[in-house]
Protein backbone atom coordinates (compact mmCIF):
# COMPACT_ATOMS: atom_id res chain seq x y z
CA UNK A 1 0.00 0.00 0.00
CA UNK A 2 3.06 2.50 1.06
CA UNK A 3 4.05 2.12 -2.74
CA UNK A 4 0.42 3.19 -4.25
CA UNK A 5 0.94 6.86 -1.88
CA UNK A 6 4.42 6.91 -3.00
CA UNK A 7 3.06 6.57 -6.54
CA UNK A 8 0.28 8.55 -6.16
CA UNK A 9 3.07 11.26 -4.63
CA UNK A 10 5.09 11.30 -7.70
CA UNK A 11 2.02 11.54 -9.69
CA UNK A 12 1.06 14.63 -8.11
CA UNK A 13 4.30 16.39 -8.46
CA UNK A 14 5.14 15.48 -12.14
CA UNK A 15 1.50 17.62 -12.57
CA UNK A 16 3.48 20.54 -11.30
CA UNK A 17 7.28 20.58 -11.75
CA UNK A 18 8.07 22.80 -8.78
CA UNK A 19 5.91 21.07 -5.73
CA UNK A 20 7.85 20.29 -3.07
CA UNK A 21 6.43 17.36 -1.17
CA UNK A 22 7.48 17.33 2.74
CA UNK A 23 7.31 14.03 4.82
CA UNK A 24 6.61 14.20 8.35
CA UNK A 25 6.73 11.43 10.19
CA UNK A 26 5.26 11.39 14.58
CA UNK A 27 4.91 8.63 17.26
CA UNK A 28 1.97 7.11 19.32
CA UNK A 29 2.02 5.21 22.07
CA UNK A 30 -0.66 3.58 24.05
CA UNK A 31 -0.25 2.33 27.71
CA UNK A 32 -2.86 -0.22 28.73
CA UNK A 33 -4.27 -0.79 31.81
CA UNK A 34 -2.42 -3.93 33.90
CA UNK A 35 1.02 -4.53 35.44
CA UNK A 36 1.03 -7.34 32.53
CA UNK A 37 0.01 -5.11 29.37
CA UNK A 38 2.53 -4.00 27.04
CA UNK A 39 2.36 -0.27 25.65
CA UNK A 40 1.47 -0.59 21.80
CA UNK A 41 3.58 2.12 19.62
CA UNK A 42 1.98 3.72 16.13
CA UNK A 43 3.78 5.68 13.55
CA UNK A 44 1.51 7.89 11.64
CA UNK A 45 3.49 9.39 8.71
CA UNK A 46 1.87 11.95 6.14
CA UNK A 47 2.66 13.92 2.65
CA UNK A 48 2.38 17.69 2.43
CA UNK A 49 2.64 19.57 -0.75
CA UNK A 50 4.53 23.03 0.38
CA UNK A 51 3.27 25.04 -2.01
CA UNK A 52 -0.29 24.34 -1.73
CA UNK A 53 0.17 23.50 1.98
CA UNK A 54 -2.34 20.15 1.89
CA UNK A 55 -1.71 16.97 2.61
CA UNK A 56 -1.09 14.55 -0.24
CA UNK A 57 -0.90 11.48 1.56
CA UNK A 58 -0.92 9.38 5.07
CA UNK A 59 -0.72 6.74 7.01
CA UNK A 60 -0.14 4.56 10.19
CA UNK A 61 1.50 1.39 10.73
CA UNK A 62 1.15 0.05 14.12
CA UNK A 63 3.63 -2.04 16.69
CA UNK A 64 4.37 -5.54 15.52
CA UNK A 65 2.71 -5.23 12.43
CA UNK A 66 3.84 -4.97 8.35
CA UNK A 67 0.53 -3.97 7.15
CA UNK A 68 0.62 0.11 6.34
CA UNK A 69 -2.71 1.59 6.78
CA UNK A 70 -3.56 4.44 4.30
CA UNK A 71 -5.19 7.07 5.98
CA UNK A 72 -8.02 9.62 3.64
CA UNK A 73 -8.51 12.98 5.44
CA UNK A 74 -12.07 13.29 6.50
CA UNK A 75 -12.18 16.60 8.34
CA UNK A 76 -9.70 19.62 9.93
CA UNK A 77 -11.18 21.60 12.09
CA UNK A 78 -9.02 24.45 14.00
CA UNK A 79 -9.76 24.70 17.78
CA UNK A 80 -8.38 27.92 18.62
CA UNK A 81 -11.18 29.98 19.86
CA UNK A 82 -9.94 32.02 21.90
CA UNK A 83 -6.60 32.82 20.57
CA UNK A 84 -6.22 32.46 17.03
CA UNK A 85 -3.15 31.11 15.60
CA UNK A 86 -2.03 28.81 18.01
CA UNK A 87 -2.03 25.84 15.88
CA UNK A 88 -4.61 23.95 17.53
CA UNK A 89 -6.92 20.96 15.75
CA UNK A 90 -8.49 18.16 15.16
CA UNK A 91 -8.13 16.13 12.56
CA UNK A 92 -9.89 13.29 11.56
CA UNK A 93 -8.82 10.40 8.87
CA UNK A 94 -10.57 7.26 7.75
CA UNK A 95 -8.09 4.47 8.43
CA UNK A 96 -8.80 1.87 4.73
CA UNK A 97 -8.36 -2.10 5.12
CA UNK A 98 -9.08 -4.24 2.22
CA UNK A 99 -11.02 -1.55 0.26
CA UNK A 100 -13.18 -0.55 3.48
CA UNK A 101 -13.14 1.62 6.21
CA UNK A 102 -11.51 -0.44 9.27
CA UNK A 103 -11.60 3.08 11.82
CA UNK A 104 -11.52 6.57 12.49
CA UNK A 105 -8.42 8.12 13.62
CA UNK A 106 -9.05 11.79 15.06
CA UNK A 107 -5.56 13.35 15.57
CA UNK A 108 -5.62 16.10 18.36
CA UNK A 109 -3.55 18.96 18.94
CA UNK A 110 -4.12 20.97 22.31
CA UNK A 111 -2.07 23.38 24.36
CA UNK A 112 0.10 25.19 21.67
CA UNK A 113 1.24 22.10 20.04
CA UNK A 114 3.29 21.05 23.62
CA UNK A 115 3.74 17.18 23.21
CA UNK A 116 1.33 16.66 26.25
CA UNK A 117 -1.32 17.70 24.22
CA UNK A 118 -0.93 15.52 21.19
CA UNK A 119 -2.76 12.18 21.38
CA UNK A 120 -4.80 10.29 18.89
CA UNK A 121 -8.35 8.68 19.87
CA UNK A 122 -8.81 5.63 17.30
CA UNK A 123 -12.43 4.09 17.27
CA UNK A 124 -12.90 0.86 15.77
CA UNK A 125 -15.54 0.78 13.04
CA UNK A 126 -16.71 -2.80 13.69
CA UNK A 127 -16.84 -2.62 17.45
CA UNK A 128 -16.87 1.14 18.25
CA UNK A 129 -14.51 0.26 20.62
CA UNK A 130 -12.08 3.78 21.25
CA UNK A 131 -7.97 3.78 22.30
CA UNK A 132 -6.14 6.63 23.02
CA UNK A 133 -2.72 7.00 21.70
CA UNK A 134 -0.14 9.59 23.49
CA UNK A 135 2.15 11.61 21.58
CA UNK A 136 5.59 10.25 22.21
CA UNK A 137 8.04 12.96 20.12
CA UNK A 138 8.78 12.91 16.58
CA UNK A 139 12.80 11.62 17.28
CA UNK A 140 11.52 8.58 19.29
CA UNK A 141 14.24 5.45 17.73
CA UNK A 142 11.81 2.96 18.95
CA UNK A 143 8.83 4.07 16.49
CA UNK A 144 9.76 3.23 13.02
CA UNK A 145 8.21 2.49 9.79
CA UNK A 146 8.29 -0.82 8.55
CA UNK A 147 8.96 -1.47 4.39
Amino acid sequence: MIRYLIVAAALYGTTNAQAEIHVETECYVRVPAGKDSKPTRMAFRRYVDQDLKKEVGAFVQHDGSTEIIPLVLARHVSTDTDSPGLGNYEATRTGIVGKKPAGEYTFVQTGAGNTQGKYVRYTNAKTGKAVVFQHTGDDDSSCKIMR
